[in-house]
């Protein structure tokens, strides 16, 4: 098991670029992955599909971009998260505890991230509850006390 950053950005155009500073940080080929897409999707619809869930002004002008890279030490996880910044990375998403094997799959990445964004909407708010008030009773003294 390991522990994978999955980094989203605006452009699949960036793919050589972030996988040659990813090597160039001492990653191998076989420790990330570039998820590209095979057909092409309208940037209305992607757009469209981005400003609801992150309810931001973002427009995606190209097919959207995400590498998973597998980290096995702190220090890989900070490096790996230089490199999205210097890429401009919009999204970070954390897996941990997951096979590199099964990451290869996008879509079971999304189901992950679909099941954690449900848990935080479902998730129960702090309620307050006070019991009920007695009142004023003969203990309050109004003024100065003598």
């Amino acid at each position: 098991m390991a522990t994978i950053i999955t980094g989203l950005f605006k452009s699949q155009s960036e793919s050589h670029a972030i996988a040659k500073d990813l090597e160039n940080a001492g990653f191998s080929n076989s420790e990330y992955i570039t998820y590209v897409h095979d057909r092409h999707i309208p940037k209305e619809v992607k757009t469209s599909i981005w400003q609801y869930f992150f309810k931001d002004k973002t427009t995606l002008e190209d097919d959207s971009l995400v590498v998973s890279v597998k980290i096995k030490t702190p220090e890989q996880m900070e490096i790996v998260k230089k490199v999205f910044s210097n890429n401009e990375c919009i999204h970070e998403n954390y897996f941990q505890n997951i096979k590199f094997r099964e990451a290869r799959s996008l879509e079971y990445l999304k189901k992950i991230v679909s099941l954690r964004a449900k848990a935080e909407i479902y998730k129960p708010l702090d309620n307050n509850y006070r019991g009920q008030s007695e009142g004023i009773n003969a203990e309050v003294v109004f003024g100065k006390k003598e």
